[in-house]
């Protein structure tokens, strides 16, 4: 008899709970493939980079590490332990600076909370070098503008009404059709970038490597050169193992040896012959293939002594 609930289980769209494929893939044991050594030092517990550094090898051959490292408190920065006394007095100046520069802030800030953002503090309090302050009136025109000099003080510039009457407006049809001019010349816009002036610099003044660059990707923070043990056993027993190199013997198949007895018992020591017989190199080998082929399976000697066998049989 039919159960009523599975039915409904069949015909309800949603979806049954299943483990994905990743997470399923996961869970599989992972098998190490090396050398027998890597596999008996190696820890599952481990990640891969911690486990070459347990074992004394690199996990790349970059030799300056990008990220992705863990931070070790007992480790002196790179940027700090290579840095010489003058970039380290610099930089506890700016330090110093922007520890001043933050608590004047907070110092603007709480003058104006407590004058309720009324706007008085920030109209009695100095300005600084490069920094304005707009007055407006109720209507929101720009009345006065207070700029704040090098030496300390507040000088006041002329509002400039914006006004299109006259030879101002004369002026600026102009500047217009000039610019129309221009870009009638060219259509296409502004001259793209000159991917080549790098190229070209390095032509004329030699290699630019070692001149500072601006570049976002800085000096690692812990180590910059990948160091890791001079030499732990591990590695010694594996320079120990690449040191005794065997030849690896090729041999030739079966069918390959029978084909190559058959192409000497009918030409002999013809290689030419041999590459130009169609029905017989049905696989268009080419005489040098043929000649290292043939060299593969012991020379025309140990073939040729084959097909006579062949032949007597």
């Amino acid at each position: 008899m039919v159960n009523p609930r599975q039915r409904r289980k069949a015909r309800s769209g949603i979806a049954k709970a299943s483990a994905s494929k990743r997470s399923l893939k996961n869970q599989k044991k992972v098998t190490i493939k090396g050398p027998e050594l890597l596999v008996k030092g190696w820890d599952r517990k481990k990640t891969v980079r911690q486990n070459y550094a347990a074992l004394g090898l690199l996990p790349s051959l970059n030799p300056r590490q990008a990220g992705g490292l863990e931070a070790d408190p007992n480790v002196t920065p790179f940027a700090i332990s290579s840095a010489t006394p003058d970039t380290l007095e610099a930089l506890e100046r700016s330090l110093e600076d922007d520890e001043e520069m933050d608590e004047e802030d907070e110092e603007e800030e709480e003058t104006v909370k407590a004058d309720k953002g009324k706007g008085k503090a920030t109209e009695d309090a100095p300005l600084k070098p490069g920094m304005a302050r707009i007055i407006r009136d109720e209507k929101g025109n720009v009345v006065k503008i207070i700029v704040g000099g090098e030496n300390g003080e507040e000088i006041e510039e002329k509002v400039v009404e914006p006004s299109r009457t006259g030879a101002e407006s004369d002026d600026e049809d102009e500047e217009e059709s000039q610019d129309d001019e221009e870009e009638e010349k060219q259509p296409w816009g502004p001259p793209l970038k000159d991917w080549d002036a790098q190229r070209a610099l390095e032509q004329e003044h030699g290699s630019l490597e070692g001149v500072s660059k601006k570049s976002k990707q800085g000096i690692p923070i812990f180590g910059a050169p990948l160091q890791v043990e001079a030499k732990t056993d591990i590695v010694r027993a594996l320079e120990e193992r690449a040191s005794h190199k065997t030849k690896v013997i090729r041999h030739t198949s079966e069918f390959e040896h029978d084909w190559l007895v058959s192409l000497v018992a009918k030409h002999d020591e013809d290689i030419g012959k041999m590459a130009r017989d169609r029905k017989a190199n049905v696989w268009q080998k080419t005489p040098g293939e043929l000649k290292r082929m043939i060299a593969k399976a012991g020379g025309f000697e140990a073939l040729r002594a084959e097909a006579a066998a062949v032949g007597r049989s």
